[in-house]
């Protein structure tokens, strides 16, 4: 597997992925917007971006800060900066919205991303072990009402001083891209179904966060008996809340959470990133001619409605040309298969998609 996933891959420091995302989309967004709708009061925010932001959670998000915004665009391509006034001041963020058609991963490299629930299918991505507790990103989906297309909408954000290891910092930043989002949709007439508010949002799932298989209550749940999970010695689980998200995880691990089978569910442009990724590395003619799979990778999609598109689904193994210390590990195939079409069909009801079947 050339691409694996956060268990394997070194750490990434968000202050870096903000940095180079804050750059680039901050250049993009003058380039989209003409160069237009740039303020020095904030009071100009209620109509900034096109009048898509949400002022009012944006101020509360950054409490006092006097800030400056720019931005907007067209429907499948817009993008908006909201920066502090005072260039000492280290605080920032950066909105934007694309079409599922495009390519992109909303995967992250060193965790699960929490969903929000209330009927969003969205995630918040906040590691709480991380150094940079300012930093966030929030994530949604969005399925047009009047088309079979949808949105891909971001938000990240540097609070520049306080963390998001504060649920009420999180709770703001998750309003700012609700509130934005619908009113993004609305004028551009997708009209995306709005969710709640959501009251509550959580952090991602690290390496850390592991329990026992028995206490599976989310995306980990029922994928096996407990037979089954002593033949194969999976001890422990990492997962997420069953809930819709881009991109839906859970791990099945041994003592200690070490990573034993990754199972992953990719929906819009995050499924056809996997997709790719997927084509790359599958020897076509090796899987016709025998149907267990080497290495015990194994994948499933679904057609979904609206931003949702070709869902894929997908596990993964330790017996990898890279790891050749796990090559004596014995894959029970048929089980194997079994458990993605659980994990896979579960998440798939969740999202309104048809029965998954093989990719």
């Amino acid at each position: 597997m050339s691409d694996v996933r956060f268990w394997r891959r070194r750490p990434v420091r968000r202050t870096a992925a903000w940095t180079v995302t804050a750059a680039v989309l901050a250049g993009g967004l003058f380039w989209v917007s003409g160069g237009y709708d740039s303020w020095r009061d904030d009071r100009a925010l209620d109509s900034a971006c096109d009048g898509d932001l949400a002022a009012g959670a944006v101020r509360e998000l950054f409490d006092d800060i006097s800030l400056t915004s720019s931005g907007g665009g067209e429907a499948d391509r817009w993008g908006c900066t909201v920066s502090a006034a005072d260039d000492d001041t280290d605080a920032g963020l950066v909105l934007w919205a694309r079409s599922t058609d495009r390519l992109m991963n909303l995967e992250d490299a060193d965790g699960f991303d929490a969903p929000l629930g209330h009927n969003w299918t969205g995630s918040f991505r906040f590691d709480p072990d991380d150094e940079d507790t300012d930093e966030a990103r929030a994530a949604l989906l969005l399925s047009c009402k009047n088309s079979g297309h949808g949105r891909v909408m971001t938000a990240d954000a540097d609070l520049g001083r306080g963390g998001f290891d504060d649920p009420v910092a999180r709770e703001r930043l998750v309003a700012v891209l609700t509130e934005t989002a619908t009113r993004y949709t609305r004028r551009t007439g997708c009209a995306a179904p709005a969710g709640g508010r959501v009251k509550y949002v959580g952090v991602s799932t690290t390496r850390t966060d592991y329990k026992p298989v028995a206490a599976a209550t989310g995306s980990c749940a029922g994928l096996l008996d407990g037979k089954t999970a002593a033949r194969w010695g999976v001890r422990t689980v990492r997962e997420i809340e069953a809930s819709p998200a881009p991109v839906e995880n859970c791990v099945l691990g041994g003592l200690r959470g070490a990573f034993l089978y990754g199972f992953t569910a990719s929906y819009g442009p995050s499924a056809s990133y996997a997709r790719l990724r997927l084509r790359e590395r599958r020897d076509d003619d090796t899987a016709r001619a025998n149907p267990d799979a080497p290495n015990g990778a194994y994948a499933l999609t679904a057609r979904c409605p609206g931003a949702g598109g070709a869902a894929l689904f997908q596990v993964e193994t330790l017996l990898d040309e890279d790891n050749p210390k796990f090559t004596a590990l014995t894959v029970d195939h048929r089980e194997l298969r079994a458990a993605l079409q659980r994990f896979a069909e579960r998440s798939a009801k969740t999202h309104g998609c048809e029965v998954p079947r093989p990719a």
